[in-house]
């Protein structure tokens, strides 16, 4: 029988924000959330790692685990039930409750939620920790670190990687980010809201799949264009990124054939929207396209359908963010919002597309893509 989690917390913050913090805290009253405020909070550069070296400080001494929460996260009502429920899922591992809809750890969890996982695993080089819980230990090693760079979160999966500590986000995510502006610097990318969160309790029937996820398709912040995420021991984040168009070959993906599609089927909504960027348009498309057809490849890996986990309400959220995160950093938020619903619908069909490529018809492009 494993030994019981008993679970430490802290809310880390700016003294800008400590009346958001303490509200936060009051909400949550069965967590007895220490309030950690930055300790020099006019000083140079982020406050972000130097606040969270002594928020992980914060563990008590008898607890064998530490939750972290930033003063911007939103939790879901029975946090403290749902984090000790996945905590004895996981116990050794870091667990955080949210990525952004537009990290490549929010592809692993796309997939996880179709296919019925409690856990994707984070595969961007840096650790989400708008809400983390870590094992004592780990956060004691934190709290003795001396930052070097200031982002925490690439703090963090230093941290964890010099230690080995295995790193999880939860499926649903269980924080949502608030639309607050940044204080470190981070307006400019958007709203980033969580990938998959979900407030709602779900009695999804569909079959879970156990399935080892080797190659995930994403969408580059950076370059405004998908790419692919390939597992490689070797590499430091235990992923490196792949090319897009010898990655399709390897699949057999007749690539041409895949950009005459995406521009067909981009140019409606570009004609109907002319303020969205044709090329990310374009960009969102394949990237929805890519999510099917890799969620069909794991199905048919496990001999199982696509029409046996597309009811499947998870991940009918997670395909819902995948436009509106696209385009989060291209747009101002209210017109993001005005929008989400038809970025939503458009997504849906590219996925649909690839996941079941018997609806596309019969013209040689489609055959050459889905052969």
């Amino acid at each position: 029988m494993s030994p019981p989690i008993r679970l430490s917390a802290a809310i880390m913050t700016h003294p800008a924000r400590r009346a958001r913090a303490l509200a936060l805290r009051d909400s949550l009253p069965e967590l007895d959330l220490q309030v950690v405020e930055d300790p020099d909070p006019y000083g140079a550069g982020s406050c972000s790692a130097r606040t969270a070296v002594l928020a992980w400080g914060a563990v008590t001494p008898h607890a064998t685990h530490h939750l972290v929460l930033q003063d911007d996260a939103v939790p879901v009502a029975d946090l403290r039930e749902q984090v000790l429920r996945r905590v004895g899922e996981r116990p050794a591992a870091a667990i955080s409750l949210y990525t952004e809809w537009a990290s490549a750890t929010s592809s692993a969890v796309h997939l996880a939620a179709w296919l019925g996982q409690p856990f994707a695993e984070v595969c961007d080089p840096y650790t989400p920790c708008i809400g983390l819980v870590l094992p004592a230990e780990a956060a004691r090693e934190l709290a003795r670190t001396r930052p070097e760079v200031p982002q925490d979160d690439v703090m963090i999966a230093g941290v964890l990687r010099r230690l080995g500590v295995p790193a999880y986000v939860t499926v649903p995510n269980l924080v949502q980010h608030a639309t607050e502006a940044s204080l470190t610097g981070n307006t400019p990318m958007g709203l980033r809201l969580a990938a998959c969160y979900s407030t709602a309790p779900h009695s999804d029937t569909a079959p879970v799949v156990d399935a080892r996820v080797d190659l995930l398709p994403c969408f580059s912040r950076s370059y405004g264009r998908p790419y692919y995420l390939e597992r490689d021991p070797g590499s430091v984040s235990g992923w490196s990124q792949r090319g897009l168009p010898e990655t399709l070959r390897r699949r057999d993906v007749d690539v041409p054939a895949l950009q005459r599609a995406a521009a067909r089927r981009s140019a409606g909504l570009h004609r109907a929207e002319p303020d969205l960027r044709p090329d990310i348009v374009v960009s969102l498309w394949i990237t929805a396209w890519l999510g099917g057809t890799e969620l069909r490849r794991l199905l048919r890996d496990h001999t199982l359908a696509p029409a046996e986990v597309l009811d499947r309400r998870l991940g009918q959220i997670a395909l819902a963010n995948i436009g509106p995160g696209i385009f989060d950093q291209y747009m101002p938020p209210e017109r993001l919002l005005e929008l989400s619903p038809v970025l939503e619908g458009f997504a849906q069909a590219a996925f649909t597309e690839g996941v079941t490529p018997s609806v596309t018809g019969h013209s040689p492009d489609h055959r050459s893509l889905n052969g």
